[in-house]
């Protein structure tokens, strides 16, 4: 008798226990939002002078002394934001974009009320909704209907009100019987169909979206932009943090640009991403000059002892715009003077496929070289290759091919860009007529 009534009191403490850390959690949110919010600001969003780091314990565990005493050693510290001010108007779609460790998302954690600014403040109007990293703000061991009946009690929605809201994030998630099922059974894409689905519906003032969205499939992603432009429409405020220019282009008025914790531009979406793609483009092109698996052989009689890669403005490149001008310096050093040298370029696609190769002789260009240095270019007024990843080969040999005295294979990497939406290797200079049909 004594078991089966601890049988039928288990499940009891069980829904207890699961209620209580549910009171909890909604407590010490609930308290962290009411002291860090005020009641209205004259913007959407205003950050001033914002600043944020973290500090990063030490490897290894605590010794007893320490964690009787409470006295720790001190840990390093990193800045994931610094100085940072802006502002948000209300109805206004901001886009935020970065690489990768810029701090765009410890700046949506800092908005979202997840996380205390070290320095300066960040203050958000009205009831702000946010979607972070996967599984943020999710208990683990509820299931998907739970945690959003927790969700909305966050952001004070009465229980009544999430009950009217719950078909339609249901309907929205489209996650099936997994949203009656523990969240920690969940693949990254159906966290992210509950948390849009949740943000979405809790009418929320302020949307933060993260770049949780990557992960779901493209109807998703469609179901997803149709709403936020629907929230747009409908004189919401959205800040939206995301790799891909083209939605941002797309959906944002305004745009920010964070690079190392700091604001590097900010202004009109063009600009912005432009600023952005910039700052990329310099970066790759000085990870591509010292990145080679070149092969090199040869007599050496003519050596080619540097290789440049200029853009329209005579710098050294290694990232170029499809369709602008290209010049391949190839700067040599002979050791004997030789009647004729054929002086060749080679571009291959990185899996291996040859694009287009030419050199002087089959140009119709005759090289006579003395002892000594000399410089010869190739130059490309339109340089057609399509946006994609290349390497550069180079050589000097004899007419006949007979004779290689110096050759660099897959020496140069480089990349090409460009959005024009042709596919392919190579533009093809061309042009359409249309003769209108006529009736017989």
């Amino acid at each position: 008798m004594l078991r089966l009534s601890r049988r039928r009191l288990a499940p009891r403490r069980c829904r207890r226990a699961r209620r209580h850390a549910l009171w909890r959690q909604r407590r010490a949110l609930g308290r962290e939002r009411a002291l860090r919010r005020p009641a209205r600001v004259s913007h959407a969003i205003e950050v001033d002078h914002l600043t944020k780091r973290y500090r990063l314990r030490s490897e290894g565990g605590r010794t007893l002394k320490e964690l009787l005493l409470g006295q720790y050693p001190p840990g390093s510290e990193v800045t994931a934001l610094t100085d940072v001010s802006f502002s948000v108007d209300h109805g206004e779609t901001l886009g935020v974009i970065g690489a990768n460790g810029s701090g765009k998302s410890t700046l949506l954690k800092v908005l979202a009320g997840t996380s205390r600014p070290t320095a300066g403040r960040a203050d958000v109007s009205g009831r702000v909704s946010a979607l972070l990293e996967i599984g943020a703000g999710f208990h683990p061991d509820f299931s998907g209907r739970e945690n959003a009946y927790l969700n909305g009690s966050l952001l004070g929605l009465s229980r009544r009100e999430m009950d009217t809201v719950m078909p339609g994030i249901q309907e929205f998630a489209d996650i099936g019987r997994f949203f009656d099922a523990p969240v920690k059974t969940y693949s990254s894409g159906m966290y992210a169909r509950l948390g849009f689905a949740v943000a979405i519906h809790v009418e929320p003032d302020v949307l933060l979206v993260d770049e949780v969205l990557a992960v779901g499939d493209e109807y998703f992603q469609h179901k997803c932009f149709a709403k936020i432009n629907a929230f747009r429409a409908g004189g919401k405020t959205i800040l939206f943090v995301s790799h891909d220019l083209a939605a941002v282009k797309r959906i944002c008025g305004r745009a920010l640009f964070l690079d190392a914790g700091r604001i590097a531009a900010e202004g009109d979406v063009q600009y912005v991403a432009d600023a952005y793609e910039d700052t990329v483009r310099s970066k790759e092109g000085r990870e591509l000059a010292t990145a080679t698996s070149a092969k090199r052989w040869g007599t050496h009689e003519i050596e080619i002892t540097a290789v440049r890669l200029l853009d329209v403005g005579g710098a050294d490149q290694r990232v170029f715009r499809s369709g602008e001008p290209v010049t391949i310096e190839l700067s040599y050093r002979a050791r004997r003077a030789i009647d004729e040298v054929t002086f060749g370029v080679a571009f291959y696609r990185d899996d291996g496929l040859a694009c287009y190769g030419s050199n002087t002789t089959l140009d119709g260009v005759h090289v006579a070289v003395r002892a000594g240095e000399g410089i010869v270019r190739f130059h490309a007024p339109r340089f057609e290759l399509l946006e994609g990843q290349y390497t550069l080969d180079v050589a000097a040999v004899s007419p006949d091919y007979a004779d290689t005295y110096d050759f660099h294979s897959k020496a140069y990497p480089f990349r090409t860009y460009g959005a024009s939406g042709e596919i392919g290797v190579v533009r093809i200079a061309h042009g359409w007529v249309h003769d209108r049909a006529v009736n017989s």
